[in-house]
């Protein structure tokens, strides 16, 4: 699959599977033994360990979106810079941190690896004490 169609793909993760919760688009673009690597430790291969991480996410963050900044795609592989905006369950605090984004393609053009980094201390930041955000 050419780069260009990698990367809408790979758009289409993060608007329509992120920010939406269409779990059926990320069957489509998806393979259904994807291994993901993010935050907190790396989840079950498979959708329904994307499912749960998802469910969670927008339970923290029942607002959350994200935007992509900026992308780029070469061979069979994508990479987004991304803005994540959000606001926090239990303290309705607004956040917004940055998150690099990864994506690799199989021969049939769905992802077999997924990588995300995210910058979650200064999302703590945003939701801790004064001092702590000092400190930070």
């Amino acid at each position: 699959m050419a780069p260009e169609d990698l990367r809408i793909r790979a758009r289409r993760l993060i608007e329509e599977v992120l920010n939406q919760g269409d779990l059926a688009v990320a069957s489509e673009l998806m393979s259904p033994t994807c291994t993901h690597h993010i935050p907190g430790g790396e989840l079950a291969p498979g959708l329904a360990s994307l499912r749960d991480w998802l469910s969670r996410t927008h339970r923290i963050f029942p607002d959350f979106h994200a935007i992509v900044e900026d992308e780029f795609a070469a061979g069979n592989q994508v990479a987004q810079r991304i803005t994540a905006y959000g606001t926090h369950a239990a303290t309705s605090r607004p956040v917004e941190f940055a998150c690099l984004h990864i994506v690799q393609a199989g021969p049939d053009g769905r992802f077999t690896e997924h990588w995300c980094t995210a910058d979650l201390l200064a999302a703590l930041g945003q939701l801790s004490a004064p001092a702590l955000r000092q400190v930070i």
